[in-house]
């Protein structure tokens, strides 16, 4: 039977992405499912049963990429690799699935076990050669949940530096800054309150998801992991949790801007942080002419950020797609899986 559909899946530590695209390559579906590997495989496992069941009666195509490996639930990397991989097997059809490599692109699935230190965290490889090839010269900034992916690219090409998740935290590439997962003690260790400077408590009270939502730019379509103090996710809640970072409690008498300058001060600091990275790969990229920054994944609003900042053009990853009737923001914070869809159906078409 010939193969009309592709799915995508992009399997991180604390979520799982799919995308289903057609043999044009528009946009059918995406999904996003948290599945905290760190607690366990189970969630990953019910996830992948559920839809398996719904995709049975189909003949699809595979395309898979992760960054799961990573979770502390494995022993090694490698095992993690290895076990994401048998665990996926369970589900759906090796013999119909490619799994992402970052040095040879898409390879068939019974070989991936034998390139595990490629197919290791891969999946920005994937989104970054997807944009390439649409954009041209430009930086891709891809922020999610936990992580940003900073990736030059020029004349259709990568220019990364790195490879590993070693390598590209040494490079820049990879900052470990998102705006759900983040701890604000992460963030910042001083801070600006009632008219003066004060350390923050080095504890998980509160997470970048909390500085968001205060600051309304959280969609929470976005934010499945529980909060901290697994409370609500309320604008008041956050703001109880961002109070503790301080050692204090919310008073009538704050108000609440207080909170607001609060919150968009640690929002600016992460930015810093995020811009140092997309400085210093910025300044190893030969520049001629205009870059363009490209933004993806939840937090796409700090890529657009950046290019204000510096003055350059943003485009979002959703016009890098076929117009369809579908919800584009969607297809942006499930840009990987979307990514590794696509370069499937282009290998077949070649």
């Amino acid at each position: 039977m010939q193969v009309k559909e592709i799915l995508g899946w992009d399997i991180g530590g604390a979520h799982l992405k799919m995308a289903r695209i057609d043999a044009r390559g528009a946009v059918l579906e995406t999904r996003q499912f948290p599945t905290p590997l760190w607690l366990g495989l189970h969630s990953l496992a019910e996830t992948l049963g559920e839809l398996q069941a719904r995709f049975a009666r189909q003949t699809l195509r595979h395309a898979v990429t992760m960054t799961g490996e990573l979770s502390d639930i494995f022993p090694s990397r490698m095992d993690g690799v290895r076990s994401l991989l048998e665990l996926f097997a369970r589900y759906f059809e090796p013999d119909s699935t490619v799994v992402y490599t970052w040095k040879g692109g898409l390879i068939p699935f019974a070989h991936a076990c034998e390139r595990r230190d490629e197919v290791a965290s891969a999946n920005w490889h994937a989104t970054a050669r997807f944009v390439a090839a649409g954009v041209g010269d430009g930086i891709l900034v891809d922020v999610g949940s936990t992580t940003a992916d900073v990736i030059p690219f020029k004349s259709h090409r990568l220019c990364n530096r790195g490879g590993t998740d070693q390598e590209r935290l040494r490079s820049g590439e990879l900052v470990y800054a998102g705006i759900v997962r983040t701890p604000v003690m992460a963030i910042v260790q001083r801070v600006p309150f009632d008219g003066q400077w004060q350390n923050v408590a080095a504890e998980y009270f509160a997470s970048s998801a909390d500085i968001y939502r205060i600051t309304g730019e959280l969609d929470e379509a976005d934010d499945l992991m529980p909060t901290a103090d697994h409370g609500g996710k309320s604008v008041t809640d956050s703001v109880r949790r961002l109070a503790r970072m301080l050692g204090t409690d919310p008073h009538s008498r704050d108000g609440a801007a207080v909170w607001q300058d609060l919150a968009q001060y640690i929002a600016e600091r992460q930015l810093d942080m995020i811009d140092e990275s997309f400085s210093r790969v910025a300044a190893g990229q030969a520049r001629h002419g205009e870059r363009a920054v490209v933004g993806a994944g939840c937090g796409r609003f700090i890529a657009r950020k950046l290019a204000a900042r510096h003055g350059h053009r943003y485009i979002d990853f959703n016009t890098l797609l076929p117009p369809v009737a579908f919800e584009a923001r969607q297809a942006a914070v499930a840009a990987t899986a979307v990514a590794v869809a696509q370069l499937a159906r282009l290998e077949a078409h070649t």
